[in-house]
């Protein structure tokens, strides 16, 4: 059996590159955090934001301007490092590959799936996994090719959807025909279902949301989902040329990444948050606004090059908070569903119906607890166990048998 496990295409514990996990557990802490606040924003915001005090405008700015998208963008370009890690190990071991990642991937969809429907509306799994069988086609492809199109899908869409503004003096247009007030509302008529203490209420609503947010965003959904795919492209990049497997050697890439990304990135994000601070914007400005969205991935890749740099540091807090961070990324998965059940719970009529009672600084900071938490646990865990729960049934899915769970 353990000869069988170690020639797999999912490396084992002892053979993950720790920093890779290290970056997982930090962008989960965003999309934790994000997701929360969400799952509020989305329903009652007018409502929080008119007794919203000092530290709960400066949560908001944080929130807006640091976290928004880097986390989710960062998530995103780690699974296409993993995409790559995982055909390099089946490669090198003569294994077929296409199969298993295939039937990976539906797993995932799965998941996803019941992620959207009885978890939290806002799922990410389902694109993860569609573009995920997608990214097979892409897996042959040249390296400065690969680059070149995920660059091209990253930055190129928010441009393109602000030129159309600009040029138009309106609007992305979406399948609903909704103008950007009410389509910022559609979530609006989903209040009563939320706040039901009936629980089929809460599938119902979750379910209506998945169909709206297209027919509602049409052209900014399009803009992200595309920008999801050339992340997924560039993590291949990375994972193929040992980026983050060897960050000595790519040290003075990192650097200059890190200090030119996060810069720019920062004054994007700010620009591209004025219109989720209420800030109105027309003409010309709204365009930029919507163009400002490619700041968003390009502010992940600055994070993602100064914390590979941060935990490979010989020495110092780093390589400690390397290794405290590392177990809840292998459990990155558990802790993404396991937040989004706590977090319906305590919002939603069928759990603990706190829906719109609680400020944004106290969500930020019950996030940040929760995240604690789950780092706690997941070291915890994995003294006894070798993988998180919902990462065991994952892999058994994928290799179509069960797996040893039980450390020795």
């Amino acid at each position: 059996m353990t000869d069988r496990i170690d020639s797999a295409p999912v490396a084992p514990a002892h053979q993950r590159m720790h920093v890779i996990d290290a970056i997982r557990a930090v962008a989960l802490y965003g999309v934790i955090a994000m997701n929360l606040i969400g799952m509020v924003g989305a329903l009652v915001a007018p409502e929080v934001l008119r007794w919203a005090g000092p530290a709960d405008m400066a949560a908001i700015v944080f929130d807006l301007v640091i976290l928004q998208g880097k986390a989710r963008s960062a998530f995103a370009l780690l699974f296409g490092v993993g995409f790559g890690l995982m055909l390099a190990r089946s490669r090198a071991k003569g294994h077929g590959f296409v199969a298993f990642y295939l039937r990976r991937m539906t797993g995932l969809l799965v998941i996803g799936l019941f992620n959207l429907a009885f978890l939290f509306f806002g799922d990410i799994l389902i694109l993860y996994a569609l573009l995920g069988m997608l990214l097979i086609l892409f897996r042959d492809l040249p390296d400065k090719a690969l680059v070149r199109l995920g660059l091209v899908l990253v930055i190129v869409p928010p441009l393109l959807a602000g030129l159309v503004e600009l040029v138009t003096r309106a609007p992305m247009p979406n399948l609903a025909g909704l103008s950007p007030a009410a389509a910022d509302g559609f979530m609006a008529p989903s209040l009563p279902l939320y706040r039901s203490p009936r629980y089929l209420d809460f599938v119902t609503a979750n379910l209506r949301y998945y169909r709206d947010h297209h027919l509602a965003e049409t052209g900014y959904a399009v803009t992200y989902d595309l920008g999801v795919l050339g992340l997924f492209l560039i993590g291949l990049w990375i994972a193929r040329n040992d980026v983050l497997a060897d960050v000595a050697r790519w040290r003075p890439l990192l650097r200059r990444l890190a200090w030119t990304c996060i810069p720019l990135g920062l004054v994007l994000s700010l620009v591209h948050a004025t219109r989720r601070m209420g800030i109105e914007a027309e003409g010309a400005a709204y365009a930029l606004v919507t163009a400002a969205y490619v700041g968003l991935p390009v502010m992940a890749f600055g994070y993602v090059s100064a914390l590979a740099l941060w935990f490979s540091r010989g020495g110092g807090a780093g390589p400690r908070m390397q290794a405290a961070l590392a177990p809840m990324g292998r459990l990155a998965l558990t802790g993404y569903l396991g937040s989004n059940l706590i977090g319906g719970f305590l919002w939603y009529g069928w759990g603990l119906g706190q829906l719109g009672r609680w400020n944004v600084a106290a969500i930020n900071l019950f996030a940040l607890g929760l995240f604690v938490i789950f780092c706690v646990a997941s070291a915890l865990w994995l003294r006894a166990f070798r993988f998180g729960p919902v990462e065991w049934l994952w892999r058994c899915w994928s290799y179509a048998r069960w797996q040893p769970m039980r450390r020795r």
